[in-house]
């Protein structure tokens, strides 16, 4: 979900806002027992928010009670050319999913961590920007350590520069996955679920 602020509308507490999957509707959430700190929590941070609907159902306009929110990664798609990175796919990443929820890519996957300094970003290859579906790349970089362990990794990606391109009818993703072994997944504009 996206955070949106603490309006006065709402006597100062937060806001969120999301879309379920693909190009449904925008739901919004009034929390009534929490206002994040906005110096620590930007608005248009994309959380996770565990929360009890006040009306007991899921996906609606409602007031809710917030039970724990959890930062994610939040980023937006990069462009670069995929030709200088031939080792893009080194690093393999565990997908347990990715959808796309309005203009944002969403991930929940497994990575294996290192104490040193790792990437994971989402770039789109420059020289298919304006192309109908455009090449993105999932990449995953956790450094030489040897020391490293499995970690549980969400994300929330901002595709809007490339999705509300009007020359893009969707994209095809490129992600070395390791759990199902799919390594392209193409999006739709006209389906709500990953075309396989």
């Amino acid at each position: 979900v996206s955070f949106v602020g603490n309006p006065q509308s709402n006597n100062n507490r937060s806001v969120f806002q999301f879309q379920k999957e693909g190009a449904s509707r925008l739901t919004t959430l009034r929390a009534n027992n929490i206002a994040l700190d906005t110096t620590s929590t930007k608005v248009n941070t994309r959380v996770m928010l565990y929360y009890t609907p006040e009306s007991g159902m899921h996906n609606v306009d409602d007031n809710v009670t917030v039970k724990s929110i959890a930062q994610v990664f939040n980023d937006s798609v990069r462009t670069g050319d995929v030709t200088k990175l031939p080792d893009w796919d080194y690093n393999p990443i565990y997908v347990n999913a990715i959808w796309r929820s309005g203009t944002y890519l969403n991930i929940n996957c497994g990575l294996t961590y290192s104490y040193e300094p790792s990437a994971f970003m989402l770039m789109v290859d420059a020289t298919t920007v304006d192309n109908p579906y455009p090449d993105l790349y999932l990449i995953y970089h956790k450094g030489d350590d040897r020391e490293s362990f499995f970690k549980n990794f969400y994300a929330s990606i901002d595709i809007s520069r490339i999705w509300n391109k009007s020359t893009c009818k969707g994209f095809t993703l490129h992600v070395n996955d390791s759990n199902f072994g799919n390594n392209e997944i193409t999006f739709k504009k006209t389906t709500l679920t990953p075309m396989q």
